[in-house]
This record gives C-alpha cells, structure tokens and sequence, in this order.
C-alpha cells in the first residue's frame, strides 16, 4: 500500500472526489399553465364567475378567444379580449385563477415593450392588483403569492424588495407544505442562502426552511404531477444548499454520515478519500470515538502520514485532518510565511484553496489562494485545475437555475484547463479530461444565436468570476 508523500495535493481535502457540479440545462422549472382550485369556496363579491355574470356567453366566448391567441404568443391581439372577458368575468368557472394570472402575464409583456419609467411602475402596479383579487377570490390558492413573487424576482427585482419576495415565498411553502410547486424552490433557495449570509434571516429558521425544501422536493420526486419540473429543481437546489455545510453546526452530524461515510465505503483504501471523509465526519461533530471513525483514524495512521517538517505545516495538517477547517487555514497561511522555499509557498496556497473550494464553500477566497499558489510557483498547472472547477461549479452560483447563465460558466473554466494544460504536461490529462467533459455543457449554438452574439466572440462573465472569455457553442 503506498504511503502518501509530503503535501500529497489531494490529501484530506476531498478534490478527488469532489468535482464540480455538471449544469447541463438547468433552467427555472418555470410555471405551470393553469391550477385548479380544489374546494373552491363561495366566491367573495366581485369574483363574477361566467355563470353568475351579466353576459355569460360573452364572456365565456371571449374567454376562449383570448387563450387561443395567448397560446399562439399572440399577445397584442389576445389582449382586448382579454380584458373584455375579464371585465365580464373575472373568477372565470369558479375554481382557477386563470384570468388574473394572465393578465399579470399580459402586463409583464407591456412591462418589456416600454422603457418609460411611468409606465413600468403603472404596469407593476396593474399586476399586484391582479394578484391581490385573484387572492381575494381563491383565499385557497396558496400558490398564487409564490406566482407573485416569482414575477417579482425574475422580472421586477429593481422595483422591490428582497425581503419582500422571500416573505411571499415563505408564505407559499407555509401554506402548502409539502404540496408547494416546483416554481417557488429554486428563487426561494437562493434568497435563502444570501438572506441568512447577509445576517438577515437566522440560523434556526434556515435550518427550518432547509429541510422544508429537501422534504418537498423528495415529495415532489415521488408524488407530484410535476416531476419533471421537480427534477431541474434537483439539479439547483441541493447543490446550492451544500453551502451551509460551511456554517459550524448548521447540519446534524446524521447529515455528514449520510452523505459522505458512503464514499469511504466506496473507496475504503484511498488515502485521499478516507481522510477526506473523516476530516468532513470530525467537523459534523461526529465523535472520534466513534467506531467508523476508529476505523478510519486507525487505517489512516498506518497508511496515510504526511511527511513534514515544518511545525505549523504538521499542527495545519492536523486541524484539517480533525474538521478545524478555519484553524487549519490560518496555520497553513503561516507555513507558507515561514517557508524559504516557493514551491513549498506555492503547495501551502493550493491546500489553502482547496479547503475553501471543498469544505467552507468560499470560491472568491479559493481562487484568491490559488494564485497565489500560482505566483508562487508559475510552472505549476494545479492551481488553474482548480479555478476551473471553481468556475464549472458556479452555475448554481450564477444565477437561479437559468440555463444560459448556468452554461456560461464553463467558458472561462475550459480557459483555466486550457491555460494549466499549457503550463504543465503533469496536469495535461486532467485538463484534457476536463475540457472534454464541459464543452458540451457550453451554450448550445441556438441560444448564442437568440441573443445575437457570435461564436468567437469576446464576452464578458460577470457573477463573481468577472473574467472576459470567448463565444463557443456546445459540441
């Protein structure tokens, strides 16, 4: 059995089994056409149905009208007999709220077609009307406040609140539990997360919302008539709630065992693995004493010890191999400082980046230990390896689940391969590898077409890799 040699790269640190997240089309679930009320109460005044209306056969016919022009695309024309029907009767039959969903469907297209301020706001303020009513005619259709904010944060993000759109969500999922659509998990996630990194919501109610959200997609997964749409959630959601791992105490040693003790039993005599895999289970707070654990440390000191000499190098090493990430980065940082020589500068960094890329999920402060692990030591390929995966893995980062802004991404990953495979004929067949297995993640030709860009092209990614790179299409 080999023993692992000094800063093995991989050690501890998970990389090997940690690689990025594929984002092929991971796109927002979107929402469905229509609901149907299931126990529609008497309809509160105003909420004129076809039946209780003045004109029935009017409305019912411009009804029908409308909704064959708005499933056509045809809006202008769809329009005023949509209004008329509105007009009529608003409630519809009685049990959905049709009309009112696409008459905000209406507005938000008006809301496209204007770059006039006032008739923005107007239009905005013609939504929320829409929404207002239908809750006040549907008291049951929880959804519909989750349909509200779901257009306020896709479409009206400059003209309210964050706080406001995740109090609407939060409603939603309180309301309907289990049942809440697939449409309200992705945006609902994303607040989440930076609600609670920005000290605005607290450590007890995102652990609350974070399980709601795993229970009800593994619900949806098995029960709802929206499987499909709960599948693109699968590909968003639990990857970016992997973030918390990152916050002490956030998940339940449970968390921890269930989700990586199965990689020890699956590669029980890899040295990257197993003191990756015990350093994730020590920061769960799951006892060393424990006998898995006793297992792992017992196969772990016969088979995995590093090599070295310096004093702060062997206490870092220690902390990461006992899940004190945050402890082990700032010895690693005062190795690197005390050590002469660049190369073993340049090995320290690259730990450094790892522990932030595979276990407190911080990619600004992992790519910013990568080059300096670069500086270092200009020769090396691992650190651009590693910017790579930190970009591949950003599509859940970079917007809500959006298939554009999730392939984008891979742009300046393959840039990052492309450059280590230049610089290193040690890591050209990892590049390569890489670089094979996210091209066809790219955009597809389509898409780059649809916004009137070129293959080819120079193009700006923004998000937090705010890097320039070049148009290339799906292959």
């Amino acid at each position: 059995m080999k023993i692992s040699l000094f800063l093995p790269f991989l050690v501890i640190l998970g990389i090997s089994s940690c690689t990025p997240k594929t984002v092929e089309k991971t796109v927002d679930p979107g929402v469905p056409d229509k609901y149907v009320t299931e126990n529609p109460e008497e309809l509160a005044e105003g909420c004129t149905t076809f039946s209780t209306s003045s004109y029935p056969e009017d409305a019912l016919n411009e009804h029908v009208i409308y909704r064959g022009f708005l499933r056509e695309n045809d809006l202008e024309i769809a329009f005023p007999h949509w209004k008329r029907a509105f007009e009529l009767a608003p409630a519809a039959d009685g049990k959905r709220s049709i009309q009112y969903t696409d008459g905000a469907k209406f507005y938000k297209y008006f809301f496209q077609q204007t770059t006039d301020s006032l008739e923005r706001v107007g239009y905005i303020a013609k939504i929320r009307e829409l929404y207002d009513a239908a809750v006040r005619c549907y008291p049951k259709d929880h959804f519909l406040k989750g349909l509200l904010a779901f257009d306020l944060y896709y479409s009206f993000r400059d003209y309210t609140s964050d706080e406001e759109i995740y109090t609407l969500f939060k409603e939603t999922i309180d309301k309907d539990g289990l049942k809440t659509p697939a449409f309200v998990l992705n945006p609902f996630t994303d607040l989440l997360i930076s609600r609670f990194n920005n000290g605005e919501v607290t450590m007890n109610e995102a652990q609350t919302y974070t399980g709601l959200i795993r229970k009800i997609l593994a619900h949806g997964l098995e029960e709802s008539k929206e499987k499909e749409n709960f599948a693109i959630v699968e590909s968003y959601a639990p990857s970016r709630l992997e973030e918390f791992e990152a916050v002490e105490d956030f998940y339940p040693a449970s968390y921890y065992l269930q989700n990586y003790y199965p990689q020890y039993q699956a590669d029980s005599l890899n040295c990257d693995v197993v003191e990756s895999v015990y350093s994730k289970l020590r920061w769960g707070k799951i006892s060393p004493e424990e006998p898995r654990m006793l297992r792992m440390n017992e196969f772990i000191q016969k088979n995995c010890q590093v090599a070295d000499q310096s004093s702060f190098g062997r206490q870092a090493f220690d902390a990461l191999q006992a899940g004190r990430f945050r402890e082990a980065v700032s010895l690693f940082e005062k190795a690197s400082n005390e050590a002469s020589d660049p190369t073993k500068k340049a090995q320290y960094q690259l730990i450094i980046a790892k522990i932030y890329y595979a276990h407190l999920k911080d990619f600004r402060k992992s790519r910013q230990s990568a080059l300096q692990s670069a500086k270092f030591d200009p020769n090396s390929g691992a650190p651009y390896i590693l910017i790579g995966k930190l970009y591949a893995s950003s599509g859940p980062l970079c917007g809500p689940g959006r298939g554009w802004d999730s392939q984008i991404v891979t742009w300046p990953a393959i840039d990052k391969w492309q450059t280590a495979r230049n610089l290193d004929p040690s890591v050209a067949a990892e590049a390569n590898r890489l670089i094979n297995q996210y091209t066809k993640y790219m955009p597809n030709i389509e898409d780059i077409f649809q916004r009137n860009i070129k293959e080819g092209a120079p193009f700006f990614v923004g998000c937090w890799i705010q890097e320039s790179t070049t148009v290339r299409a799906a292959k």
